[in-house]
């Protein structure tokens, strides 16, 4: 009888090989601990200076439950495991420290292995309530071994106390970890044409280590039999982590910084509610910490869009809900040309704000409209969420999966919507939406029936808005936006009348005031240049008697 053996490069393919990109691979972590109900996902990247921090060391964190040995032996190292994927569970509130039941994110029981994204060696630190801590200890490159099976890789795992405990741990387990780079058998071909990952596994391992500062930072965190939460340590980060290493709050974001902006903040659909956890991305220097994903839209900030769009997609593809263009809302229905029946995608939640392209065709002031459109240039987008959460890569400013821009080259004024000056989201459901699934490689959703017609119908619903409601209109044509527009344009250039009469005003008025006080002006000059000359003689004296002294010294 034949049986499946797996290779370890399986577990290379089906993790690192499945993530898109480094937010990706972040978001899976997160996604894991939103579903141990942690209350906050965090990402620390530790930049040489800071404290005894001599290399780059990355760390990602969650307070959730933790895990003891028996979860990491039969869960965190089993693939596919189903405890997620059969829906909401009915926990305890001792068991979600007292946060409401949460709908789980993960599907595939793969998502754990996001980790290798992120670099290599990687230290796992973990600890379940009223249980002691565990460490887990691996270099995930051992698994782009392709002559190795799955079996024959011995992950290091143990408990340990305190700092001192732990700073010895590490010891142990790079060595134990080790072990498997030895071979007693002159014949071994494991590692053959492969012999300069070997040797920089083995190096990378060896020299793997925690500064002082952090190893008591990072035991603190597990202190006392009521703590609970896991970290991951990772040596020799993902080379996106090391183009953060050059951050200043003060500079200009780089792309590095930006992708992990655009892609990490918004996590959770905060356009709607508030979460129950918090999130942050925090490069630490010898300058201070610093926290790069806090700066999101929220629901009040429909309020200040020129035009703002909300409303619900039913089973049959028909969209019901309201349009306020500038200060006035119109009741809206709209039903894309379909055959008769239910939708392949199923119900949704729409709303999204759209700004005008210029500040003196909106309705805010310039200070408004400058602090809206600094989010926009940022983060504008019409973004995705599943049950709460985001579906990455949607809201990315170069993520127009509905080719708003792309229609707008053809003809601006007609299309209207702008991919870039647009902030919003659509809402999904696993239950209400279960067509509409992500690829393996999280890099957006599969192009089958349900969403390759979800988008069709989005783009006639946003054409037919634009066409009937916010289009350029010619000669005698009237529409909800060019009927509010030529006030709202003479209410700017009255503003900027006014400023300029206040100006002119203001000039004037000094003028007359520089004027009036002339004599009092020149008076006052003389003295000043009186208080010079008395100064520099007095200075003058001082090292004369200077010299003097020395001299006779």
């Amino acid at each position: 009888m034949a049986n499946f053996k797996t290779k370890a490069r399986a577990v290379e393919l089906l993790g690192k090989g499945q993530i898109a990109d480094l937010p990706t691979a972040i978001s899976e972590l997160w996604k894991n601990g939103y579903d141990a109900y942690a209350k906050n996902l965090s990402c620390d990247l530790y930049i040489p200076g800071y404290k005894d921090v001599n290399e780059p060391l990355f760390c990602l964190s969650d307070d959730g439950w933790g895990m003891n040995y028996d979860d990491i032996v039969s869960k965190w190292i089993v693939l596919g495991t189903d405890s997620k994927s059969r829906g909401l569970h009915n926990y305890m509130p001792a068991q979600t420290f007292g946060l409401p039941q949460r709908i789980p994110m993960g599907e595939k029981g793969i998502g754990r292995l996001s980790v290798a994204y992120l670099g290599s060696p990687m230290l796992m630190l973990t600890k379940k309530e009223n249980d002691i801590c565990q460490a887990v200890f691996i270099d995930w490159r051992i698994l782009e071994n392709y002559n190795l099976f799955i079996d024959e890789v011995n992950i290091p795992c143990h408990t340990f106390n305190d700092g001192d405990d732990l700073n010895s741990l590490i010891s142990k387990m790079k060595l134990e970890f080790l072990e498997n780079f030895n071979s007693d058998k002159p014949s071994d071909l494991t590692w053959d044409g492969q012999e300069e990952l070997r040797e920089q596994i083995i190096n990378d391992v060896t020299f793997f280590a925690i500064p002082d500062s952090l190893i008591i930072e990072f035991t603190n965190l597990f202190q006392g039999i009521s703590s609970h939460g896991t970290k991951f340590i990772i040596s020799n980060p993902n080379e996106q982590l090391i183009d953060l290493i050059g951050y200043s709050p003060l500079g200009d974001s780089s792309n590095s910084v930006l992708e992990i902006q655009r892609s990490l903040t918004g996590i959770f659909n905060v356009f709607k509610e508030i979460p129950d956890f918090s999130t942050s991305f925090n490069i630490l220097t010898e300058t201070g910490k610093y926290n790069i994903i806090s700066d999101f839209f929220d629901q009040e900030d429909f309020k200040y869009a020129d035009h703002h769009i909300r409303g619900k997609i039913d089973e049959n593809g028909m969209f019901i809900g309201s349009i306020r263009i500038f200060q006035k809302t119109y009741q809206y229905t709209f039903r894309p040309i379909r055959k008769p029946g239910k939708t392949p995608y199923g119900s949704l939640d729409l709303e999204l704000g759209q700004m005008e392209g210029v500040s003196k065709a909106s309705m805010l002031s310039e200070e408004q409209y400058d602090l809206i459109t600094s989010k926009t240039e940022k983060y504008g987008g019409l973004y995705i969420y599943r049950d709460r959460f985001r579906v990455l890569p949607y809201g990315r400013t170069d993520y127009d999966f509905l080719r708003f821009e792309e229609r707008r080259s053809k003809k601006a004024g007609y299309y209207f919507f702008s991919h870039r000056n647009m902030f919003g989201y659509i809402a999904i459901t696993r239950n209400g939406n279960p067509s509409l699934k992500d690829k393996a490689g999280r890099e957006g959703m599969i192009e089958n029936k349900a969403y390759k017609e979800l988008k069709e119908d989005l783009i006639a619903l946003f054409v037919d808005i634009a066409k009937n409601f916010l289009k350029s209109t010619e000669h005698d044509e009237v529409n909800a936006r060019s009927e509010q527009l030529d006030a709202i344009r003479q209410r700017h250039n009255a503003i900027l009348e006014a400023e300029k009469k206040r100006n002119r005003q203001t000039k004037a008025n000094f003028n007359k005031q520089l004027k009036a006080n002339q004599e009092e002006i020149i008076f006052i000059e003389q003295e000043i240049i009186s208080l010079k000359a008395e100064l520099e003689n007095k200075g003058e004296l001082l090292n004369f008697n200077s010299s003097v002294i020395f001299e006779q010294a």
